[in-house]
């Protein structure tokens, strides 16, 4: 599974900001710098590179720099579902989209 973005969403003042996490697992290959999801995943591409006899350098990302990737962005139920027992700073509130 992708790894996802769980967002609650807030208004401070009228102006509507997200708290946002990020969980979840990924693995690259670091032969041709593909993303995969799962560990048979990846393996089984690893085997393509085996019979292939694929002798590359390795890529890695460049640390502290971006990188791209596919993220599911979805809402944070447990703060929805406990919406009337939050208590927030003065001038923030709850934001219902």
């Amino acid at each position: 599974m992708a790894p996802k973005i769980s967002a609650k969403f807030r208004r401070k003042n009228g102006i509507p900001f997200s708290i946002e996490r990020l969980s979840g697992m990924q693995y690259r290959c670091r032969v041709c710098n593909a993303l995969f999801y799962s560990k048979n995943e990846i393996f089984r591409h690893l085997k393509k590179h085996e019979k292939r006899h694929e002798k590359r350098d390795s890529h890695v990302p460049q640390l502290d720099h971006l990188v791209s990737t596919k993220v599911i962005y979805t809402l944070d139920l447990y703060d929805r579902g406990r919406a009337k027992y939050l208590k927030l700073p003065d001038g923030e509130e709850l934001d219902e989209l």
